[in-house]
């Protein structure tokens, strides 16, 4: 039996809160739309509080500053230094404190609207047993 639009929205939201790794969208401009459980724990915040914020606020300086650069740099230019690519960078947690991750940033449409998909893999386990 076909699946209906609003049960295909459900499945892909049980699809996104069960992922192990942080997921967080955002808009062409960095403004986080949905983040998923393990973002929510990963940075420490309540959902609410991803919800219409600039994703810079999840970056130590200097990417703090430096992110809706890149971002317009991209539009501008449409060079990619990240997109597509995924990268080792550096996180900042709700309580101050950062932790090194990978990101993965892909791009994706809804007419012509441009959004940003992170996944976020917590690297703070293996750059302890890299130190140890």
């Amino acid at each position: 039996m076909p699946q209906t639009a609003a049960g295909k929205a459900s499945r892909l939201e049980s699809i996104l809160e069960s992922a192990v790794d942080a997921i967080i969208t955002i808009d062409s401009a960095g403004v986080v739309e949905p983040a998923n459980a393990a973002a929510v724990k990963l940075f420490g915040y309540d959902r609410q509080e991803f919800i219409g914020r600039n994703v810079h606020f999840l970056m130590p300086e200097p990417y703090h500053s430096e992110h809706d650069s890149y971002i317009r740099n991209y539009r501008t230019t449409g060079r990619r230094k990240i997109i597509g690519i995924g990268r080792k960078v550096i996180g900042r947690r709700s309580d101050g404190s950062t932790f090194p991750m990978h990101l993965s940033v892909s791009e994706f449409h809804i007419g012509e609207d441009v959004h940003f998909t992170g996944i976020i893999h917590d690297l703070t386990e293996q750059a302890e047993a890299e130190q140890a």
